[in-house]
């Protein structure tokens, strides 16, 4: 059963959790919780967990709550997590929870205190509570120091000294994000005393870019809603009173045309995939993977980086920007999921083809039974034909063998053997036909194609048989002439010659020298059969004595047996019969 997980993007936990499944390929369904609907206190999410608070994960009969917990057990149970996010080193492992457990007790509190009294409270129902917020601002700036001049060591990219991310550092990182929605001057009277947290921060969003922005654009938006909001408030209503805002509408797309020029200017546009680029880089993985000097012994960031370069020097794309490696994967990802799916539609759709059904038709109930079971449309047929012939994407059953028989409605032209399928071929001109050639031919059943194999060997065989009949016929009369010529009148010389090479005829003692040899060899004959016989006699003579001799052996064994037997038992315990037994056995052996 698929991962699913329980979020509200504008929660920190929750962005945590999914950044972690994206950048490690874990296969999930998001389900939207809006804490500002008060969902997480429905009875349906309580059943999974109790407390009511997100992010909540249900993977197969588990029901888990709490991000932490979340990110150990995702980390142990799915091999695709990469080992430096939770280290099996153990001694790794415990410094990790160290950070963890102070992040719930000092930093959670504090960051979260201070936006949720400051700013997001009205969001969620809440009023805004200054007396909390400096107290929460309090343990932030404390908690801030001790993160810059303790879990920071040294040169060290991330936390405890490491150059590779950990969960910590997600964890710890969303945390701090959600000072985003804060007024610039008041984030940075915050974060600007600590430039290694700063770095810190930027380090772990580039390393699990793109997904670290695609899951904070919901809390960018918001930051742009609240800082448009404190502008209209500061201008209608000056003072104290300007610092309340509405939040009727965060994590809803604003159509605002303000709002979208600010966040395409603090953040790159995001530029979508053509048609055309889909198809370079379905050619640059499949031309990567089937490398016959490399093949696929190399690394995922090796592999990637080919094939990015592979992409970015196709000559169709010269006039457009280069694109990184780890954007031809996240498209590839995009491309083989949704195309894998649609193969198995497919199959299904064709198992199920009714007689008559042309592919277009095929495809279209492929595409309902996709929309069906996906719950959205699939627009990546241009992905699935350019796959659709290889290894991994082909279909189960080939669409002239598939059930239901028959084959797509196709015509034969009298331009040489080609065939056009009006679905292949929409824009063919039918060529004209002599009258006789205008009925189109109607594929041969399974009766109709045995006669007519048995027809053409019937002619066959009689073309063969007149064929050796002629052979016969010359033959015969080149031996009727042969005959002519010997039935002629012989002359005086050939006759001499005749009665010269008749061979002169045996005398008497010729003949009885031939029967004396010829009784000879008969004679020799029976005296050779009569020694094999003899032989063979007492052969088997000598094998009947040594049978006997090994039935007298085994019975000479087993009356000793018989005897061993009686001979460990007492007196009492052997009756009249077996004592009689006993004492002839050993009379026989004495």
């Amino acid at each position: 059963m698929k991962l699913k997980v329980y979020a509200d993007r504008m929660s920190q936990p929750s962005r945590a959790v999914l950044i972690f499944c994206k950048v490690n390929e874990i296969q999930f369904d998001e389900i939207l919780i809006y804490l500002a609907n008060r969902q997480q206190l429905s009875p349906e999410f309580k059943d999974i967990n109790p407390m009511g608070k997100v992010p909540a994960i249900v993977d197969g009969k588990l029901k888990l709550s709490e991000s932490h917990a979340i990110l150990i057990y995702l980390s142990s149970a799915y091999p695709s997590v990469v080992d430096h996010w939770y280290p099996s080193d153990l001694s790794k492992r415990a410094r990790i929870h160290s950070v963890l457990d102070w992040h719930h007790t000092n930093l959670r509190p504090g960051a979260a205190g201070y936006v949720l009294n400051s700013v997001l409270g009205p969001a969620l129902g809440l009023p805004l509570n200054p007396k909390a917020a400096a107290e929460a601002e309090q343990l932030l700036t404390k908690s801030l120091t001790t993160l810059d001049t303790f879990w920071l060591k040294g040169n060290a990219m991330f936390l405890l000294g490491s150059n590779q991310p950990s969960i910590a550092d997600l964890s710890l990182v969303c945390e701090l994000t959600q000072l985003q929605v804060l007024d610039d001057k008041d984030r940075l009277r915050l974060l600007s005393p600590h430039k290694n947290v700063e770095q810190w921060i930027e380090n772990t969003r580039k390393a699990t870019m793109p997904h670290f922005d695609e899951v904070h654009e919901i809390l960018f938006r918001a930051k742009d809603r609240c800082q448009k909001q404190r502008e209209m408030a500061t201008a209608s209503k000056p003072g104290p009173q300007s610092k309340i805002i509405q939040f009727s509408t965060i994590g809803e797309k604003s159509d605002d045309p303000n709002l979208v020029q600010n966040t395409t200017d603090r953040r790159k546009h995001r530029r979508k995939w053509s048609r055309a680029e889909d198809a370079i880089l379905i050619s640059a993985w499949l031309n990567t993977s089937k490398d016959p000097i490399v093949d696929n012994e190399h690394k995922a960031c090796a592999f990637w980086k080919r094939i990015g370069a592979y992409f970015n020097n196709s000559a169709s794309l010269a006039n457009l920007p280069k694109r990184e490696p780890s954007h031809c994967k996240q498209r590839w990802s995009k491309l083989n999921d949704k195309v894998c799916k649609f193969v198995g539609c497919y199959d299904q759709a064709l198992n199920q083809r009714s007689s008559g059904q042309s592919e277009d038709d095929v495809f279209q109930v492929a595409y309902q039974v996709y929309t069906n079971n996906y719950k959205s449309n699939f627009t990546l047929e241009h992905a699935w034909r350019e796959l659709r012939h290889s290894k991994k994407w082909c279909s189960l059953y080939p669409f002239e063998n598939s059930k239901g028989g028959g084959s797509s409605k196709r015509t034969k032209l009298n331009n040489g053997d080609r065939v056009y399928s009006s679905s292949s071929n929409p824009e063919s001109v039918p060529i004209a036909l002599d009258e006789e050639e205008q009925v189109m031919d109607l594929p041969l059943g399974v009766k109709s194609s045995k006669q007519k194999e048995k027809k053409v060997a019937t002619i066959i065989t009689i073309e063969e048989r007149e064929a050796d009949s002629g052979s016969r016929l010359e033959n015969l009369w080149v031996l009727d002439e042969e005959v002519q010529v010997m039935d002629r009148p012989l002359g005086v010389k050939s006759l001499e010659q005749k009665e010269n090479k008749v061979a002169p005829k045996p005398t008497i003692e010729e003949r009885e020298a031939a029967d004396s040899r010829s009784r000879l060899e008969n004679l020799w004959a029976l005296k050779e059969k009569e020694e094999r016989e003899a032989d063979s006699r007492s052969r088997l003579e000598n094998l009947w004595a040594l049978k006997e001799k090994d039935i007298e052996e085994q019975k000479k064994l087993t009356r000793m047996e018989v005897l061993k037997s009686l001979l460990g038992r007492t007196t009492d315990q052997l009756s009249e019969k077996e004592d009689i037994l006993k004492n002839k056995l050993i009379d026989e052996m004495l």
